[in-house]
Parts: C-alpha cells; sequence; structure tokens
C-alpha cells in the first residue's frame, strides 16, 4: 500500500497556507500572529490519486486543506458522491469537533498535496482560542444538514 509522502512546505506554501487558513470558519477571526502560530503544526502531504485519505466510520482524527489536487466525498449507501473539492477546500472539521466517527470517505481522484491539522494539534489551538468553539460548532452544524440533503 502506497502512503502519503511528508513535503517540506517553503515560503510559497507558507503564505498560500495563511491565506486559505483564513477561509476555513474556524481560523476566520485569526490574526497573522494566531495564524503563524498553527503553521508549524499543518503537515504537507502529497497523496498519490485513488487514495483514501479517510474512510467512513474510521476516527475523525485531522483537519485537511487541499493545497493542490481534487477529492471526491462519498457515503456508504448513496448512489452518487456527496461532493467534489479542490484546490483551497477544507474538509474534516466535523470529526475533529464532535469526536466521532467520519461521516463520510475522501478519496483523491488526482495526485494531491494536502495540508493535515491533527486532532492532537487542533486541540492546542482550541486551548489556546476558547473563542473559536463556537464558530467551529456552528460550522459543523451545516455541514451535517448538508450532507442530510
Amino acid at each position: 500500500m502506497i502512503d502519503a509522502r511528508s513535503l517540506e512546505p517553503g515560503p510559497e506554501e507558507y503564505a498560500w497556507l495563511e491565506a486559505s487558513l483564513r477561509k476555513v470558519g474556524l481560523f476566520a477571526s485569526f490574526g497573522h500572529a494566531e495564524l503563524k502560530a498553527i503553521l508549524p503544526y499543518m503537515l504537507m502531504l502529497e497523496y498519490p490519486a485513488a487514495f483514501d485519505i479517510c474512510t467512513e466510520g474510521d476516527q475523525g482524527d485531522a483537519l485537511y486543506l487541499i493545497y493542490k489536487g481534487k477529492v471526491v466525498i462519498t457515503k456508504k449507501g448513496w448512489d452518487r458522491p456527496v461532493a467534489a473539492l479542490g484546490d483551497g477546500n477544507f474538509i474534516g472539521e466535523m470529526a475533529l469537533i464532535f469526536s466521532q466517527p467520519r461521516s463520510a470517505t475522501v478519496t483523491t481522484t488526482a495526485p494531491s498535496v494536502i495540508f493535515c491539522l491533527a486532532s492532537i494539534d487542533f486541540n492546542r489551538v482550541l486551548d489556546l482560542h476558547p473563542n473559536l468553539k463556537k464558530p467551529l460548532a456552528d460550522l459543523a452544524a451545516a455541514r451535517l444538514r448538508e450532507l442530510m440533503k
């Protein structure tokens, strides 16, 4: 089985990551210094096409931000994908917030480079910024409603 390959982000990737994190609901209110504190926790991983990044039912353990690539989100029992996402989209916040199993499977449809924030580091960020817990819960509830359609 092929695993993700870890990459070393450079200044261009860190600049993109900081700008992109501002678009993720839970980080939208972060200032420059707060975002800079998060960047070292973000792992940059390269995945091959047709790789399951996370599988429905597995324990949620990370938030993912697509730098370059494409993924499809599928759910057991559904006859079509829930969503197809690409550059700049994020996934996985619901599993982290609720500490529940993954509600869907995320599979790359092309070679992809994705930033990952592990749950242990995510919880460190929330401990440093407890004011983010409510906006994050609101965001997760909206995503859950979207999946139930």
